[in-house]
């Protein structure tokens, strides 16, 4: 009888034990700091230079976006890094923002060794110089604003997304190169500046697209994101030469950094 009732104590025992449970709940980082570089390709239309001496007829033959003897390259790239800091505001859903540096270096050059610049002209004759090149340097701020959504609401090591935002850049430097073919033109570098505009000062964008998470959001984790379409408001003149008037494509890989991690807590749930 003694044995049937220790027996039936170690057997509760065991059952008990079986039935303890043991939890341990890992909970997700709200904050983290970014920190991005990207490329933006954009499209655009010529700004015409009324100053370049036009010669259409050798063009007619050609399939090439060509205006008074030179050409501008129609894609503009510029380079942007940044800093960018991230709340969760639940498992699914995150807001950004921050501050871009942008770079972009656009240019005007001739199909051959030059194109021909007026500088003076009275009312039987004009005066040209012969220019190789003329390009610019646009240094921009841009603050972004972002909301990023994730189907999955579980935090896998892969996890995509959506993200839609806006930002708005402001010009912070710009300078002028012009390569003449004659060094001793240089003297007509104040004159030929003096006909080219300044880019706009501000400029803003809209954009939407896809988004892929590398890592859990407890540690530092990548972000490579593809924004397109992005679509440019405001003046659109990012530069003197070109006008962005059309839709571009905009590549982002980021570091995420959580900056308030928290301890994983355990607990025991006995049955």
């Amino acid at each position: 009888m003694k044995k049937h009732i220790i027996l039936l104590m170690l057997l509760a025992l065991l059952v008990a034990k079986m039935q303890a449970q043991t939890e341990i709940i890992y909970e997700i980082t709200q904050w983290h700091i970014g920190i991005e570089a990207g490329v933006n390709p954009f499209f655009g239309a010529i700004n015409p230079q009324a100053n370049i001496r036009e010669n259409h007829a050798f063009y007619l033959d050609t399939d090439v976006d060509y205006y008074g003897g030179f050409f501008v390259n129609q894609q503009l790239t510029s380079f942007s890094f940044g800093v960018k800091p991230e709340y969760l505001i639940k498992k699914r859903l995150a807001l950004a923002t921050g501050i871009r540096f942008q770079f972009c270096k656009p240019y005007l050059h001739s199909d051959r060794n030059y194109f021909l610049w007026k500088v003076s002209e009275t009312e039987n004759s004009a005066n040209y110089i012969k220019i190789s090149s003329i390009s610019q340097k646009n240094f921009y701020l841009e603050v972004p604003l972002e909301v990023r959504l994730f189907p999955r609401e579980k935090d896998h090591i892969a996890r995509h997304y959506f993200i839609f935002g806006t930002a708005f850049n402001f010009l912070i430097a710009s300078s002028h190169d012009v390569q003449f073919q004659n060094p001793d033109m240089k003297k007509y570098t104040s004159q030929v500046l003096a006909h080219i505009g300044p880019p706009n000062f501000f400029q803003g964008s809209i954009y939407a697209g896809i988004g892929l998470k590398l890592g859990k959001m407890n540690y530092p984790f990548g972000n490579i994101e593809i924004h397109c379409p992005t679509l440019t408001f405001g003046k659109s003149k990012q530069n003197s030469f070109t006008k962005i008037d059309m839709v571009g494509i905009r590549f982002f890989t980021t570091l995420n950094i959580p900056v308030n991690k928290k301890q994983k807590l355990t607990y025991t749930v006995i049955d």
